[in-house]
């Protein structure tokens, strides 16, 4: 039978839901049916998040560039250490291999080896770890605030020093500050009465004119106007010996200064909290690491084998190293 145009279906538009108006039943039929699995999805959602939330945290947050986690293993980042003190056998640059050598790098190298980690050393001038002017707190310097390393090798804890970084463990012991004169002492200085003298001190030392109030020197004793700073042993060496000021007032290893100056008196002992380490940022993460390991280290037979053979090996005329009990 042949159907008339006007009963013919009309597929102008298709329609997946069409309009309540045509279809009422269909139209909240298919409102249920979405409602339905909104809800659903909605559910499965919720499990999935309650399930996260329930593992280990295990996201590493870089902090000072650093990954801390709830995993431990090693990572990736080479850790900068900077040194710059040249001239003794602590740390020196030999020129004749090109190489930075000394206790101290023998330190960095036996600690990253027990750490794992993968660690470089970085020559700079030692004043931006750490400087000071005359009459001024001292300050971090620009390598270590700007992080253009993460450590300052083989610095000791002072007090004023402890207000801006931070330390690792040391691996040396304090040493005392003494007063150097030329040799012979021509000028008569004496230590006990310091009114009106000028007095020298290397540029950012732990020996400062801030160990010396701490010692009992008074501002009166001691004014702004006696203090002179110097970036060098040569330069202060030479500032003694050319009677531009009276004394200098260092510590009792720096650069051998007994060699060509004379002590006078008795050693100062406040000058330093602490022993030698790793003077870091006060946000550094080095320390969670390195404290460990350099214990580990103390306890093998390695430590004391790099304290033995710091005059054997790096310079037989100098002074040997205190190390850490």
């Amino acid at each position: 039978m042949t159907m008339a145009a006007s009963d013919e279906p009309s597929y102008d538009r298709m329609d997946i839901f069409p309009s309540s108006r045509s279809h009422p039943r269909r139209s909240a039929l298919c409102h249920d049916v979405m409602v339905v699995v909104i809800g659903v999805v909605a559910i499965v959602a919720l499990v999935f998040s309650a399930i996260a939330l329930s593992r280990p945290g295990t996201t590493k947050v870089q902090l000072d560039g650093v990954a801390t986690g709830s995993s431990l293993a090693k990572d990736d980042k080479i850790w900068i250490f900077a040194i710059g003190h040249d001239g003794t056998n602590v740390e020196y640059f030999d020129k004749t291999t090109g190489t930075l050598r000394g206790f101290h790098v023998d330190i960095v190298d036996a600690v990253c080896q027990m750490a794992d980690k993968n660690c470089r050393l970085m020559w700079d001038a030692y004043d931006n770890c750490y400087t000071s002017d005359e009459g001024e707190l001292p300050r971090p310097g620009q390598g270590l605030i700007g992080r253009w390393y993460d450590a300052c090798t083989g610095w000791f804890a002072t007090p004023e020093r402890s207000a801006s970084v931070s330390f690792t463990t040391a691996f040396r012991k304090p040493l005392s500050g003494v007063f150097f004169v030329k040799k012979g002492n021509p000028r008569g200085f004496d230590e006990s009465n310091i009114s009106g003298k000028k007095i020298a001190f290397i540029d950012g030392s732990a020996t400062s004119e801030f160990c010396l109030y701490r010692a009992g020197y008074t501002e009166e004793q001691l004014t702004p106007d006696q203090i002179f700073h110097f970036k060098s042993k040569k330069s202060l060496v030479n500032a003694v010996n050319n009677n531009l000021v009276d004394a200098a007032f260092s510590n009792t290893q720096f650069f051998n200064l007994d060699e060509d100056l004379q002590i006078v008196g008795d050693p100062i002992t406040n000058c330093m909290k602490g022993g030698a380490g790793m003077m870091v940022r006060k946000d550094s993460r080095l320390p969670d690491w390195w404290n460990p390991a350099f214990e580990q280290l103390k306890l093998s037979s390695e430590y004391q084998r790099i304290c033995d053979r710091v005059t054997e090996v790096h310079d037989t005329s100098e002074k040997g190293v205190d190390c850490v009990d």
